[in-house]
């Protein structure tokens, strides 16, 4: 921790070339003039960068490709649900259970004329309503306005496909540039407290550097977090901290909210055909006798949902009608969930299920506090902790037990009693994404520094729900959720962890919400434990 001097000088030559910069690029994706200036912006070379700022510009740029930079001013040259159309590519006489089937996208504007380029952000499903099954479909993308969306045929009986135009092309691509062009989506504030006085400041991940600030920097981690240095204040003395999302604040043009407009949201494209019909042939059937284990790599889609159940591809889920059903699993396990309130609900939903497990109360009174339940007899200790910022809370946050998941990981000894389960995601949504690329390479990192001293640790990392998706797009919407997924796959790809993929299964329930009904719980729960049991 230092505190930074003032730069004026600085700050002038460099917000003049970010304005020559921004005439030469006119998204002006490279953000200028703030402390996490997340790209290179001159001539260094890579050995003059650090192996972490590296990999976050690789990553970023990844996904930035995948993103067409648009500028628009008339909608009706954007993507238009109700004109474009869905058609069965390679259609057959008769489908079997494991057959892949492949449908096929063609997008147009408003004025029927086909697109010339990707990037419409788009969700498929397929159901049989009468047996309550359902999975998810893969998107491909051909960048010229036909997608591919590709289905595995997990079950018997009348199949409906629905793909859905979540965001057009040109909205999604206002989301990506505004989400990494600012930081002004949340308010951030700190308390600083002396001997029979206290004070606010303003704090930030980015903060205006003219003013003398306290720098609270993870030197090998590359993370900052910045506040106002108060007047008779030591840096020191900072002690709480809060964050909330400013909905007040916009940057899209009128075009461009008309884009989010709940009639142009998750509406339905036409297809050309009504349903296909699977059936069970007897050269298909395939028994799968293998539980779920530590190991597999995250994919999409990954199984399966039949009668509120959920089926993992390629491998059996324990099954349970309650957890008191497995006592002896949970014996002698030390449990640490590190996440937002999406994993808290797993230990709450512990806590209501197993009743030998008693709540232990932390001086804290706030939703966002350390949660921690035990059972002394048995040996069980399970931990809730919140990831530390971005974490939006209104209420005020002890700022001296803030810790990243990568530096709690690094106090966890580990060994074969020790299950870590990980999840980051929707408090990123509002703030550029080099931000969440660092904390998961750095998390990535940690898991790396455990496994060498106590590889029989078990690693379990969530992805993200599917959420509401008709308010507050450019701070909330799941367009910046399937981005963080992509992202998920590049950074943990061949780590020998468990996934329990939230972002499919919420999918295929098709439940829209951050914190979805306790079915879904259950299952996601259930394949927790099939990883540690």
């Amino acid at each position: 921790m230092k505190m930074l001097p003032t730069y004026k000088g600085y700050l002038i030559s460099l917000a003049a070339f970010c304005f020559l910069l921004s005439i030469i690029y006119r998204q002006n994706l490279l953000k200028c003039g703030g402390p996490g200036i997340p790209f290179l912006l001159s001539t260094s070379t890579p050995e003059q960068v650090s192996e972490i700022q590296q990999m976050v510009n690789r990553i970023y740029h990844q996904v930035d490709e995948k993103i067409p930079k648009l500028n628009i001013t008339e909608k009706i040259k954007t993507t238009s649900a109700h004109h474009s159309r869905v058609s069965l590519k390679y259609p057959k006489d008769r489908y079997c259970v494991g057959d892949q089937l492949i449908v096929q996208v063609d997008v147009f504007d408003y004025l029927g004329k086909m697109k010339t380029y990707g990037g419409d952000y788009l969700r498929a499903r397929m159901s049989t309503s009468d047996s309550g099954a359902a999975s998810s479909g893969r998107i491909e993308d051909f960048n010229n306005g036909t997608y591919h969306v590709h289905f595995i045929l997990f079950w018997e009986g009348t199949i409906n496909i629905t793909v859905f135009m979540m965001h057009p092309s040109e909205g999604a691509s206002a989301l990506w540039i505004y989400r990494n062009k600012w930081h002004g989506y949340v308010d951030h504030f700190g308390k600083f407290e002396a001997p029979q006085e206290n004070t606010e400041t303003v704090c930030g991940l980015d903060i205006d550097q003219s003013k003398e600030l306290c720098d609270y920097k993870d030197e090998r981690d590359e993370e900052h977090f910045y506040c106002i240095k108060p007047e008779n204040f030591s840096c020191y003395a900072l002690t709480y901290v809060k964050s909330w999302r400013r909905q007040d604040k916009t940057l899209l043009t009128n075009t461009e909210k008309s884009l989010f407009d709940r009639t142009n949201v998750r509406v339905e494209i036409p297809k050309d055909f009504h349903h296909i019909h699977v059936h069970q042939c007897n050269n298909r059937v395939s028994l799968i006798n293998e539980t779920c284990k530590i190991g597999t790599k995250l994919e999409y889609p990954s199984g399966y949902v039949l009668k509120d159940v959920w089926h993992p591809k390629g491998c059996n889920m324990l099954a349970y009608k309650t957890l008191d059903n497995l006592n002896k699993c949970f014996t002698n396990k030390f449990i640490y969930i590190f996440g937002d309130s999406t994993l808290r609900l797993w230990l709450l939903y512990f806590q209501r299920n197993v009743k030998t497990l008693t709540p232990f109360k932390h001086y804290d009174d706030n939703w966002a506090r350390q949660l921690l339940i035990l059972d002394v007899k048995k040996n069980v200790k399970i931990s809730w902790k919140r990831h530390t910022f971005p974490f939006l809370t209104g209420s005020y946050q002890s700022f001296k037990e803030e810790r990243t998941i990568a530096r709690e990981i690094d106090l966890i000894g580990g060994d074969q009693r020790t299950v870590i389960i990980i999840h980051i995601g929707i408090h990123f949504r509002a703030y550029p994404i080099h931000y969440f690329i660092r904390r998961l390479y750095n998390i990535r990192r940690a898991i790396e520094r455990l496994f060498i001293r106590s590889p029989e640790t078990k690693v379990i990392i969530k992805t993200e729900n599917t959420s509401s998706i008709l308010i507050h797009f450019e701070t909330i919407s799941d367009f910046h959720a399937s981005l963080h997924y992509f992202i998920m796959e590049i950074v943990f790809k061949d780590l020998n962890v468990g996934f329990v993929n939230g972002w499919d299964m919420t999918n295929a329930f098709d439940t829209n919400e951050i914190h979805p009904p306790e079915k879904v719980i259950e299952n996601e729960v259930r394949m927790l434990m099939t990883y540690i049991c």
